[in-house]
């Protein structure tokens, strides 16, 4: 059984620890997020994509730059490829990112448990470092998993695109029957990098 991953559930149909976190290979399946709309129901609210995968080469080291062309609108998106080894540095910085969150969560609390029980005073000054932890691990929490060595080229400037949804159970696209594999119309700035 397919996940919307792409990986396999096992045969208790748990999913595997491999498929939650994003594998790096030498090929990457650029996932380009068109966002169509969003509607409010009372409280909440939906945001709708289409997402066009575009299976392209890792460059064998650095970074190239190119742009690929949404299917949606036809716009043209720029993006940044890493290579292998810098994709998997900043999955590497992303997991160092919570294991110092965490950690630094952990003596906060200490200290802070030992002030409290002393009578000492001065807990408010643990606050601040606690609250940069916790948003730390929130940002290594949502950036680790899902980290693929691709982004956008621009940040500002993009419109609805996005190499990957916010949030991959919220990634609807309405309605699914709709949606047609389109040919990647992918322009790099460079030329081919040299064969390894």
């Amino acid at each position: 059984m397919l996940t919307a991953s792409g990986g396999r559930q096992a045969e208790d149909g748990e999913r595997r620890t491999e498929d939650r976190v994003q594998q790096i290979g030498p090929r990457v399946g650029m996932r380009l997020i068109h966002m169509t709309h969003t509607e409010h129901r009372g409280s909440n609210i939906y945001h709708y994509y289409r997402i066009q995968t575009a299976w392209v080469d890792r460059p064998p080291q650095g970074i190239r730059t190119g742009s690929l062309r949404c299917a949606t609108c036809g716009d043209m998106v720029g993006f940044r490829l890493r290579s292998r080894a810098r994709a998997k540095a900043r999955q590497r910085l992303w997991l160092a990112l919570g294991l110092i969150a965490i950690t630094t969560l952990a003596v906060t609390i200490a200290i802070t448990a030992r002030m409290i029980s002393s009578g000492s005073g001065g807990e408010s000054r643990t606050l601040v470092p606690a609250a940069l932890a916790v948003v730390a691990l929130i940002v290594s929490v949502l950036l680790f998993p899902s980290e693929d060595g691709v982004t956008l080229a621009r940040f500002r400037g993009s419109g609805p695109h996005g190499f990957k949804p916010m949030k991959m159970r919220l990634a609807w696209s309405k309605p699914a029957a709709t949606d047609r594999p389109a040919r990647a119309e992918i322009v790099f700035q460079d030329s081919d990098p040299p064969a390894p």
